[in-house]
């Protein structure tokens, strides 16, 4: 068995000096639908490359790592652009989806077929997702817990619930592009 290679402590330190600073350009894209904990995890990966990649010679490494950073939080919201997008007006303070699917705080809508036919057609979606899939994503959802909260309760890692979410949510939104209207008026039926 190989011995674990050790990372040079001024690596080290330099990684997790400028942490903050990860975490600060993560919090200007948290209010796009992702969890903080992704965006920072893929704030840390742009970090690592700034420091791999930096050269003293050509300026101080925030220079360097801002862009970085920030391109790798940016990659990560564009790979994750096929995940079911929840409009803004149905977020609560949270950054979830708000459990009122009938209409906004003013009152039901004029015609609440199409509503009925979304709940009908993602109850059926919730249904036939795996148990594993449909407990993690009712827990953050629902439980509004976070995903690393969630990891550590069920005994995973973080980024193996972060993937089961977003294998969820791909195969609902497939669900809700396939779907046809579940309610029929006693006319077409």
């Amino acid at each position: 068995m190989e011995a674990p290679t050790r990372v040079p402590p001024d690596r080290r330190q330099r990684i997790e000096a400028h942490l903050p600073l990860v975490r600060a350009l993560a919090l200007r894209f948290a209010r796009r639908g992702e969890p903080l904990d992704d965006l920072v995890q893929a704030g840390c990966v742009g970090l690592i490359l700034a420091v791999d990649r930096h050269e003293p010679e050509r300026g101080a490494l925030e220079a360097y790592a801002v862009p970085t950073i920030t391109g790798e939080i940016q990659r990560h919201l564009r790979d994750r652009g096929s995940v079911l997008r929840v409009p803004p007006r149905a977020l609560a303070e949270a950054g979830r989806p708000r459990l009122d699917p009938l209409g906004d705080d003013d009152g039901p809508p004029a015609d609440p077929i199409p509503a009925v036919d979304a709940w009908l057609t993602l109850a059926a979606a919730l249904r036939r997702l795996p148990l594993h899939e449909r407990r993690i994503l009712v827990l953050w959802l629902y439980g509004e817990r976070s995903q690393r909260s969630i990891a550590a309760e069920l005994g995973l890692s973080q980024s193996h619930v972060s993937r089961v979410l977003r294998r969820a949510q791909e195969r609902l939104r497939g669900d809700f592009d396939d779907s046809r209207p579940v309610a029929r008026s006693g006319a077409e039926a």
